[in-house]
């Protein structure tokens, strides 16, 4: 989405598992996986000519650097994001254990019902009146954070409706014209959210 927003042509190249649990067969990813020049092999990865780069959070601020946008404006706003992106890292860290919990069906429950409400009350308190994460200025963190709200929204549809402020920011982020633009495409794929290995959001279920 960064790169949309950027306005920039880029490649997505995106790797296929094929069968299902527990016989995936990953070998279209791990055929290339160390010979791409990587220094830390890994998904998602980013080649820019000369420049080959892992870790999402890495990539995000190499291209919020080179394109000179989406930075914070002053340390105040620096400070903001640095919490906020620590914050989103808990959550996905909470979202990788229910992916892979042995119970999926009581993990989802207790995801929704006790970790998200008390992720998604600080992110309220923290965002405020503000309409960003940063304050005033759009960042690459709120790409991020975004992105996590839309998995959840997908996971359950009313699980904003009790965060207003978090609310109309998922919703003022996804009405920006390039981002709009962009899940309007061929080139959004609203799923697979994740691969086959994980419990949920391979397929949208019905």
């Amino acid at each position: 989405m960064i790169l949309e927003y950027c306005g920039v042509d880029y490649e997505d190249k995106r790797y296929q598992m094929f069968g299902e649990p527990p016989n995936v067969d990953t070998s279209q990813w791990f055929d290339v996986k160390f010979k791409l020049g990587l220094e830390f092999p890994n998904l998602p990865y980013l080649i820019d000519g000369d420049i080959k780069m892992t870790q999402q959070w890495a990539i995000m601020k190499y291209l919020a650097r080179k394109f000179g946008k989406l930075l914070p404006k002053s340390e105040e706003e620096t400070r903001r994001c640095d919490m906020a992106q620590e914050e989103e890292r808990d959550l996905w860290i909470a979202i990788v254990r229910m992916l892979f919990s042995p119970d999926i069906v009581e993990a989802k429950t207790i995801f929704l019902e006790e970790t998200v409400p008390k992720q998604l009350d600080a992110f309220e308190k923290f965002l405020s009146d503000k309409d960003w994460m940063a304050g005033a200025t759009l960042t690459y963190v709120d790409f991020e954070i975004c992105k996590r709200l839309d998995v959840l929204t997908e996971m359950k549809l009313d699980c904003l409706d009790k965060y207003p402020n978090m609310k109309k920011y998922k919703e003022r982020f996804f009405a920006l014209d390039k981002i709009a633009a962009y899940r309007c495409s061929n080139r959004f794929k609203e799923y697979p959210i994740f691969a086959q290995v994980a419990k949920w959001g391979f397929k949208k279920e019905i």
